[in-house]
């Protein structure tokens, strides 16, 4: 068996070459953690991380992951169309409007986006987005999660009582309350007594459809 500094000399030259930690423990009989501490001074050439982030794109597990978000995108695409197209009644065509539009102005699109996501102060706003996501999108009641935002002197009890009535989503689906620190001299309270209402819906392929479904109502708007 080789000696420790033969072991720490063998692997510093894999670094060098580029290698990953993973590709020198399969030569060098230590622990990943005492390959990172040998080699973490060790700077790779812009050549050696390209390669290295190619090979990590391109293992089975990140291939197969990227093929069923592409397939999802694609289904997702193709329920959005078929969604658009079914709804037929005046009622519905308004709801699906301004739900489309209030998300696209104040809803959660990050990139990368888990689930769906909208926070507000205005009680209207908040009821429009529950019936278009019942409504429009067939969310199922077990999927609503609300979380109230509010200033940590404010009556969470009455907001959180007030946000379940109004939403029709029981307090067991509620989030831990987010108790903000308010300036000293801020009104918020006294104009927002009930703090802010956040819709949350936890569920990737729902997020994908409801980005598919408002790109696609967008260009329905904008062609000419």
């Amino acid at each position: 068996m080789l000696r420790k500094p033969d072991l720490y000399n063998k692997a510093t030259a894999f670094r060098y070459k580029g290698f990953s930690y993973t590709e020198i423990l399969r030569f060098i009989p230590v622990s990943q953690s005492t390959i990172s501490r040998w080699c973490s001074q060790i700077s790779l050439t812009e050549k050696q991380k390209e390669r290295l982030l190619k090979k990590k794109r391109n293992t089975p597990l990140i291939q197969r992951l990227r093929k069923r978000a592409i397939q999802s995108k694609k289904e997702a695409d193709i329920w959005a169309k078929e969604q658009c197209g079914k709804i037929s009644s005046q009622k519905g065509k308004i709801l699906l409007t301004v739900g489309a539009m209030l998300y696209w102005a104040e809803g959660t699109k990050q990139s990368g986006c888990k689930g769906i996501g909208f926070t507000n102060t205005d009680s209207e706003m908040i009821s429009i987005m529950m019936q278009f996501f019942r409504k429009i999108f067939n969310i199922q009641e077990n999927k609503f999660k609300i979380t109230v935002r509010m200033g940590k002197n404010g009556n969470i009890k009455m907001a959180e009582n007030y946000w379940s009535e109004l939403t029709k989503v029981p307090k067991t689906q509620f989030n831990k309350p987010e108790l903000l620190i308010l300036k000293e001299n801020s009104k918020s309270l006294e104009k927002y007594p009930n703090g802010m209402c956040r819709i949350n819906i936890n569920d990737v392929s729902m997020a994908r459809k409801l980005s598919a479904f408002i790109e696609e109502f967008l260009n329905k708007i904008m062609s000419p």
